[in-house]
């Protein structure tokens, strides 16, 4: 027996806590990523520099089109209708084959764009606190929050707008106001769904940090404050993932209870999530979090990991990374398809196999156990 615990302590050591993700493809480009959006089909826009691109699930490029500036902000509707953001201070149409189909001159840079499933409505948010609105690809109308504008959201018939100064401001799609709040710090992010309107709110100085969720008369829900800086947040209108300064990410429910948190010591500087799943960067890490709490892996490829997205139903996921090459500035975009490839030539791998951790998890306790015994057994010999 004897003989055999420093083979058990040499299994316990080498026992991985998580397996390393398998990604079904990698798309490799000049630039860097400013930004990514998913559709339900799992087509991938993204703004890649002076260009938007359209990726497909199967890994194929369905178009690289070239826009007015860096392209800032991105979003794609599901008939693969796509609205880019620029730098340039332009709003811009695509179709799914790349072709430029409208273009509109804002007065600055477009930091904040969304789509309609459907393509038909479209909104875009400027710095200097514009918020325009477009119906068939055609402007309609544009107002004025007042302050420097971070975040644009279209919710179904409603678009939401935040910005400096606490400005929180609710349009329906006339223009006519629903509310204008006024909240204690600056609203870096906005997002809604049919009952209810979030704000993420920062303090001037990021020594703390506060979720809002309003109805849309304009009534507050309830706040979670948090000491430090969250940097992004993301509500798929079942949870509401949160990342920063926090060395944390949380998962809140739509009451504002924690779901989970996850212990991540370094600056989060992206997150997204669906359905309880959640996937949160910071500098040359990764994690990748189950609605149970499991982290299903934690990625580290050694690169500056940018932006992260999932898709609606939690199908398809994927992340930027900056890539160090022998050109000042290129990136990789890595796609995996979490509910089976659609790919012929994937393998047909359940996901919690292919990303590991609950059998690890098991395995690992299993090996800790047997070592407890041994020790106790060697103890009382």
């Amino acid at each position: 027996m004897r003989r055999l615990l420093p083979l058990i302590l040499f299994l316990l050591a080498a026992t991985p806590v998580s397996a390393q993700p398998h990604w079904d493809w990698t798309y490799h480009d000049e630039c860097i990523v400013f930004s990514m959006s998913f559709n339900d089909r799992g087509d991938l826009a993204l703004g890649f520099g002076y260009d938007a691109i359209l990726l497909q699930p199967n890994g194929s490029r369905a178009f690289k089109a070239p826009v007015r500036g860096f392209a800032y902000s991105v979003a794609v509707s599901e008939n693969g209708t796509v609205i880019v953001g620029t730098d340039g201070n332009w709003v811009q149409f695509f179709d799914p084959h790349g072709k430029l189909l409208e273009e509109y001159k804002t007065e600055n840079v477009v930091y904040s764009v969304d789509i309609s499933r459907d393509g038909r409505t479209a909104v875009a948010g400027n710095v200097d606190g514009f918020v325009y609105f477009f119906r068939d690809l055609k402007p309609v109308w544009k107002r004025n929050i007042g302050s420097y504008l971070w975040s644009v959201d279209l919710v179904g018939d409603r678009v939401l707008a935040g910005g400096d100064g606490g400005s929180f401001v609710a349009f329906r799609n006339d223009g006519t106001p629903i509310f204008n709040l006024t909240l204690p710090g600056d609203v870096k992010k906005v997002a809604g769904d049919g009952e209810m309107a979030v704000a993420l709110v920062v303090s001037p100085d990021e020594t703390w940090s506060s979720v809002y969720a309003f109805s849309w008369k304009g009534e507050e829900l309830w706040e979670r404050k948090f000491d430090g800086l969250i940097r992004d947040m993301e509500f798929d209108e079942e949870g509401i993932a949160l990342g920063g300064d926090l060395n944390e990410v949380i998962l809140l429910d739509r009451n504002g209870n924690r779901v989970y948190s996850i212990p991540f010591y370094l600056l989060v500087t992206d997150v997204a999530t669906a359905d309880g799943y959640t996937l949160a960067t910071g500098g040359d890490e990764t994690i990748f979090v189950a609605p149970n709490g499991t982290i299903l892996w934690d990625y580290s490829p050694n690169e500056t990991v940018e932006k992260v997205a999932i898709s609606p139903g939690a199908r398809y996921l994927a992340l930027s990374r900056r890539f160090h090459g022998k050109d000042i500035c290129e990136a990789n975009v890595d796609f995996m398809s979490l509910k089976g490839s659609l790919s012929t030539s994937a393998p047909e791998t359940p996901l919690k196999r292919e990303l590991g951790s609950p059998l690890v998890a098991v395995g690992l306790g299993v090996l800790i156990l047997l070592v407890i015994a041994l020790l106790w057994r060697e103890m009382r010999e």
